[in-house]
């Protein structure tokens, strides 16, 4: 059975072997701990059997909820965690923070990522070219709140 729970510090070294089997550039561990530190509700551990073997990071953003990074455990995927952390984050975001939007960018070639998070009610919103620091384009992709009316701008800092 899949728990979710909030990250603690003590989890970073797990965190970072899961970055290294997950991604090509990692988040260096200054950043996982300032984000952690400026939005803890927004980082969330995956467990099985008391062993983490996923996680997401969330924050707040010009009022949208922003999905910063979702990784799983090589070995654990395919079993539905990712859906219950990036459902966990959802809810959270929806619910809690009351958000309109929830936006996140993912790499062009990460077609994986991009087919789950469709899945999931995920558009396109817009091309990112030279996103990432290895010159590679990404999209940014939005998930709007259900039943909301109007269709509201979308404030989103590119950094």
């Amino acid at each position: 059975m899949i728990r979710i729970r909030k990250f603690k510090l003590e989890d970073l070294d797990r965190i970072e072997e899961i970055e290294k089997q997950s991604f090509k550039k990692t988040y260096p561990r200054f950043l996982l701990t300032h984000l952690y530190t400026n939005f803890p509700d927004g980082f969330i551990i995956a467990e099985i059997n008391n062993k983490i073997v996923g996680y997401a990071i969330g924050t707040i953003e010009w009022g949208n909820g922003h999905i910063v990074s979702i990784a799983v455990d090589r070995e654990f995927r395919n079993r539905g965690i990712g859906t219950a952390l990036i459902e966990h984050l959802e809810r959270y975001f929806f619910e809690r923070c009351n958000v309109k939007y929830i936006v996140l960018e993912v790499r062009v070639s990460n077609k994986t990522a991009r087919m789950f998070y469709y899945k999931r009610g995920y558009v396109d919103k817009r091309f990112l070219p030279n996103y990432y620091d290895d010159g590679e384009d990404a999209i940014l992709m939005i998930k709007k709140r259900k039943n909301l009316e109007t269709n509201y701008p979308i404030i989103v800092s590119m950094w």
